[in-house]
Formats: structure tokens, C-alpha cells, sequence
């Protein structure tokens, strides 16, 4: 007996092409997903490298390295918040947005205080010597913190600013990597560094 052809039902593979582009579609964009906050860390990790390599070319300074902390810091209602952050033993206090997590740290006899941002840090270093070595600075009134005159020292990425108070030697050091709201942050936060 013959068979009649149009009695044969015709596959139609469309479905399952389309299944499988769109699965495949899902497993990449989840995975780009995942992999997208360590490659801003690796990002990070670099700019830090070519700042150090760059001041190694630029003067013979040694400037000390802020590793960045790898705990990544949530979002929280308190980040448009400007928080106070007050030291009694260094004689200063200053107002920065609450988005910045502060880390305080022993460094060459003195401390330092990292308001942590993964865009870039701010950080002040405090001590009876001087965080990083420079042939020489020579203090300006171009550009004061509190009243006192500053040497200031900048790269593409960052900006040092040196002053002296009662014996203890500040830098705030603002890695801005470029970026304009940082810049803006950062000339924010020496407005309102006071001494107390």
C-alpha cells in the first residue's frame, strides 16, 4: 500500500532553533553578568600599577601604594549622606559622602585614613614624617587647607597635596583616575578638612 505524502507530518526545526539561540542568549548574558564586578576590580588593580609606574618615570618619588580593599562596599540609603569623620590624636576632622567606607591604618609612624570608593580613594596620612619622599617642597598660597599654605603634586590619575600644623606632617592624597566627580570630590573634601 502506498503511502501519501502529504499525510506525513513535515518537521519544522524553526522551533528549536530558536529555542536554543535564545538559551544561548540567557547562559552568555548571565555569565557577562557574573564576570562584570571582577573586571572592575582587575581594572582597578591596573590604574593602581600604571600610577606607580608613572611616578617612578615622572620624578624619582616614592609615593606610597593604596592597595585597594577587596570587599566590595553596598550601596546603602546612607550614600548621599555627608558623614563627619572626626580624629582626636591628629588634630582634624572632615565632612565626605556617606558612599565612602574609611579604613585607619598604621604607616611610618603616623596613620592613614582611606575613604574607600571603588572609583578611586581619597586618603589622609597623618605622622611626625612624611608618607612619601620628594626632593623638595616648596609651600603655596595658590591652593590652601584651612589657612595653611600646601605643595601640591599631581599626575594624571591623582593629587598629593602636602601641609604642615603643629609639628605633623598631612597629605591628602585623591586618586581621581581621571574622572571629573572625583576631581570635584576631592577639592570638596580639602575645603572642608578643618583642623581641631
Amino acid at each position: 500500500m502506498a503511502e501519501r505524502t502529504n499525510l506525513i507530518p513535515q518537521h519544522n526545526p524553526t522551533k528549536y532553533i530558536l529555542g536554543s539561540i535564545l538559551l544561548t542568549i540567557l547562559t552568555v548574558s548571565g555569565v557577562l553578568w557574573l564576570r562584570k564586578d571582577k573586571q572592575e576590580e582587575v581594572v582597578i588593580k591596573e590604574v593602581e600599577k600604571e600610577i606607580a609606574v608613572e611616578q617612578k618615570e615622572e620624578v624619582a618619588a616614592e609615593i606610597t601604594v593604596i592597595e585597594t580593599p577587596t570587599v566590595a562596599a553596598l550601596p546603602t540609603i546612607e550614600e548621599n549622606i555627608i558623614k563627619t569623620f572626626q580624629s582626636d590624636n591628629d588634630f582634624f576632622k572632615v565632612e565626605y559622602e556617606g558612599k565612602r567606607k574609611l579604613y585607619q591604618d598604621n604607616e611610618n609612624g603616623g596613620q592613614r585614613y582611606t575613604f574607600y570608593d571603588k572609583s578611586g580613594n581619597i586618603t589622609v596620612h597623618v605622622g611626625n614624617n612624611w608618607s612619601w619622599t620628594y626632593p623638595e617642597r616648596i609651600y603655596s598660597e595658590a591652593l590652601q587647607v584651612d589657612g595653611q599654605d600646601t605643595f601640591v603634586y599631581e599626575t594624571s590619575n591623582q593629587k598629593i597635596v602636602d601641609f604642615e600644623k603643629n609639628n605633623k606632617k598631612y597629605t591628602i592624597q585623591c586618586v581621581h583616575n581621571k574622572v571629573e566627580a572625583i576631581k570635584e570630590e576631592c577639592q570638596k573634601f580639602m575645603d572642608n578638612f578643618m583642623f581641631i
